[in-house]
């Protein structure tokens, strides 16, 4: 498989908050709503999602592939993520979450709760949540507690923004005219033998629960019984403080233990820099994952930069792209996704058979990042508020 550029099914995740197609509630009058596609994901265990590789058609999913190579040993699935990628995966056995959205649409009004920011504001949560509770409406939110919150609001297409571990957080969309569809990368967590996790997620008229994630060294100590916790943290790293009432399974009492005021949203801002018939946009970059959105004209025909070592996930959102990598060939169109064995990331090529939209994801080689930015034309400046962003505050 290691010479061989791989199609992947996304997984449908149906959530309480996702999109609800208009017809399916004209006609049961029950609000069903499609919460996340999971894109490219190796996570196994009850709740997790692995990619099912429909080209060529193996008939196992993208964790039994990486598992198999495992058993042969770092040779082998170095070949399939790439030595980069290898390397994070033996620096991090453990994993816990940090991830980073990219706001593909802002219909109405939506928005993300960036974290409390001080150690007051998160006692004051930690009362508030435990005790009296919060209703579901942000709009009957007072100011003091959209101050708690940190409320980011209105949000854009177009804009990036990272979560770091440790972060509080939610997000909405308020009204049934309103929507929030995000673009999302994560760390792969627990023992995944992808590092990174790429999916679609989608809020409709609802607002997710109060949520916060783990640091990899608390995944660490969780796992080796140095700390007690009622959670799985590497199967189910998402710990929901506070759920409106509509789910089991709140923690939060673990979920403030976790909360790094510290931490916090922050706002990234992506690069853009000019290739060969088109654009390449670095939407966010860190330790964990860096993400890309290239556009392409009509019959561009580009090398896939820079070379970081790794796997790389493209995804395509609109057009029609051919992927090429020595013998190994690739056909993507708006909806699709492909993932690149690491063994063929120097000599992949992209050709844009009709103008597309391609997401790529990977596991970053920061010094070659930033040496492909600045003699692209990059302002340093630039690279650096890219690569270390400011926390996120309410205009």
């Amino acid at each position: 498989m290691r010479e061989q550029i791989l199609k992947l099914a996304a997984d449908a995740v149906i959530k309480p908050w996702g999109l609800v197609h208009g017809e399916a509630l004209a006609a049961t009058g029950i609000r069903v709503g499609l919460g996340e596609l999971w894109l490219a994901s190796a996570q196994t265990g009850p709740g997790n999602y692995a990619s099912q590789v429909v080209e060529p058609k193996l008939g196992k999913d993208l964790a039994a592939l990486l598992s198999e190579a495992a058993s042969k040993g770092d040779d082998d699935l170095g070949a399939l993520i790439g030595p980069r990628a290898l390397a994070l995966l033996t620096e991090t056995p453990h994993r816990g979450k940090t991830e980073a959205w990219h706001v593909r649409r802002a219909v109405g009004r939506a928005g993300f709760a960036a974290g409390p920011r001080t150690a007051a504001q998160k006692d004051a949560l930690r009362k508030l949540l435990t005790g009296p509770g919060l209703g579901a409406d942000i709009e009957e939110w007072p100011d003091d507690v959209r101050d708690l919150f940190g409320l980011i609001e209105p949000v854009h297409a177009g804009e990036v923004y990272l979560v770091p571990a440790g972060t509080l957080h939610t997000m909405f969309a308020i009204g049934r005219d309103s929507y929030l569809v995000i673009d999302e990368i994560q760390q792969g967590y627990g023992r995944s033998l992808l590092p990174t996790l790429s999916k679609v997620l989608m809020v409709q008229d609802s607002l997710l629960s109060v949520q916060v994630h783990p640091s990899d060294e608390t995944v660490r100590r969780a796992a080796g019984g140095e700390w007690k916790v009622g959670q799985d943290l590497e199967s189910n790293p998402t710990v929901r403080i506070y759920d409106f009432g509509r789910r089991p399974g709140e923690a939060p009492q673990l979920g403030f233990e976790l909360t790094d005021v510290a931490a916090g949203l922050r706002r990234v801002s992506p690069l853009d820099v000019e290739i060969a018939g088109g654009t390449w946009q670095v939407l966010v970059a860190c330790k964990q994952f860096v993400k890309s959105l290239v556009n392409l004209d009509t019959g561009a025909r580009v090398p896939w930069a820079p070379v970081h070592g790794s796997y790389r996930v493209i995804h395509c959102t609109g057009g029609e792209a051919e992927l090429t990598a020595g013998d190994a060939r690739c056909g993507l169109a708006a909806g699709e996704t492909a993932f690149v064995p690491g063994a063929l990331e120097g000599n992949l090529r992209v050709q844009a058979i009709r103008a597309c939209e391609l997401f790529d994801d990977a596991v970053p080689d920061i010094a070659a990042l930033r040496s492909f930015l600045i003699g692209s034309g990059a302002p340093g400046a630039g690279v650096d508020a890219l690569l270390t962003p400011p926390r996120a505050f309410r205009e």
